[in-house]
């Protein structure tokens, strides 16, 4: 099997097959967003926080631009007065996806003289920002699609156009705060920027590259700084520990074999790889199928693959562009099944989460003041979101409120005596606690 001698796409038509794997990945993630997987995890939190302050959540300083690349339809509406909860739902849900269309955009004018190399984008989309179905709010999800343009750019072998220059300035400066993890993909950039430095020809090419490596590795030292100061000390041991649990979710791996085996395959002509590069992923595939659902706790460890697989996949990328690599049909339909296997599991995998939702939303509207989740099987999703979750999906008029399974831990919020979101509300709770300090007022 010779992957090398197979037909040759056009460049036009690379861009149409790129648009609809587009639209495949993002058919999967809107039907989740039709269950409401964006209030999975902290992300009901995110959502209450921003309609609460009318602002950002401003978790970190080194994640800003991420949260209002995320974040704004939300915070301009409620900045504006809108007090439907429906609109602003599928407003948040806008908002995530919102960096998804703007690092597709960006790739696809990057890649305008090599095409094929979007589909690095498109597999990276579908098998690492698709694993984070419990963390679809967080803002490494931003440095997942804004690093490939960077890239993209970056690996051009030719001068940066004017236009060009000014998109990567952009890009690099939104780069500089979006996650920790950024000292990965920052230092990748500032090595990039220098070799292109060592190698211009013009003192004005040079002057631009060592602007664009002086950008990229500001980017590495914000980050450095936030990982020996994090804003939680906990975070670290956290994070490490996350790294290990990322390797239990099927999606990276199903990516990574592919996108190694395959390069290993074209690169020394090995029929073996470019096998284990369509088989591995396929039995990974199979056997992920038997699961309910990807355990919340797996999903939200997919945070450290910018730091793990995301380099790996730049490799590849940067691999390919040094190549003669063409995109054949066979490529076309090896990376065509890739992608939709990927947004079928997707799909697949938030069946447990509609099962609670549908069980949490029925309570809700049978049910009358403090619920225990004791009476109804521990009914919990996160361990410390049930009191949210029953604002969220109270739909205006809050009857009940489910308490978490354990209140002594973790409590954003006091459940038994605070109101949330309460200007979004057309029947506040009438059934809560005085709290300790106002009794007898």
């Amino acid at each position: 099997m010779n992957l090398k001698q197979d037909m040759e796409l056009g460049a036009s038509e690379v861009r149409k097959w790129a648009v609809l794997f587009f639209a495949i990945i993002s058919g999967a993630l809107w039907l989740g967003f039709s269950v409401d997987t964006y209030f999975s995890g902290d992300g009901c939190f995110y959502f209450t926080i921003i309609l609460g302050k009318e602002g950002f959540t401003n978790i970190s300083p080194s994640r800003v631009h991420a949260e209002f690349l995320s974040q704004w339809p939300l915070v301009w509406a409620v900045q504006l007065g809108v007090r439907d909860l429906k609109v602003l739902e599928f407003l948040f849900g806008f908002g995530l996806w919102f960096p998804w269309i703007l690092g597709f955009g960006t790739s696809l004018y990057a890649t305008r003289e090599r095409p094929s190399l979007i589909f690095f984008y498109l597999i990276s989309l579908a098998s690492l920002n698709l694993a984070g179905w419990c963390l679809l709010y967080g803002e490494h999800m931003v440095l997942l699609t804004i690093a490939w343009p960077i890239l993209y750019l970056g690996i051009l072998r030719r001068p940066l156009s004017g236009i060009e220059q000014l998109l990567l300035a952009l890009l690099l400066f939104i780069h500089m705060r979006l996650y920790e993890t950024a000292i990965a993909s920052g230092t990748i950039f500032g090595l990039l920027f220098a070799f292109r430095g060592w190698l211009a020809k013009s003192p004005r090419e040079r002057v631009g590259n060592f602007l664009f490596m002086a950008l990229a590795l500001a980017s590495v030292f914000i980050a450095a700084h936030w990982i020996l100061y994090p804003r939680d000390p906990g975070n670290r041991g956290h994070f490490l520990k996350a790294i290990i649990d990322s390797l239990g979710h099927p999606y990276p791996w199903m990516g990574l074999f592919f996108v190694v085996f395959a390069t290993w395959g074209y690169f020394l002509s090995s029929w073996r790889a470019y096998l284990a590069a369509g088989v591995l992923p396929l039995l990974i595939g199979i056997s992920s199928l038997f699961i309910n659902g990807v355990p919340g706790g797996i999903s939200f460890s997919t945070r450290t693959l910018t730091l793990t697989v995301l380099p790996v996949f730049m490799l590849g990328a940067g691999m390919a562009s040094l190549s003669r690599l063409r995109f054949t049909k066979r490529w076309l339909l090896s990376v065509l099944a890739l992608v939709t296997a990927l947004s079928l599991l997707h799909i697949r995998h938030f069946q447990s989460w509609m099962e609670f939702r549908t069980a949490f939303k029925e309570i809700l509207k049978t049910e009358r003041g403090i619920v225990k989740p004791a009476d109804h099987d521990d009914i919990n999703h996160w361990g410390w979101t049930n009191g949210i979750l029953s604002y969220v999906w109270s739909e205006g008029e809050v009857l009940a409120i489910i308490v978490n399974t354990r209140e002594e831990g973790y409590e954003p919020f006091l459940a038994r005596e605070e109101v949330l979101i309460e200007k979004y509300l057309t029947k506040k709770p009438d059934f809560l606690e005085t709290p300790a300090g106002e009794k007898g007022e």
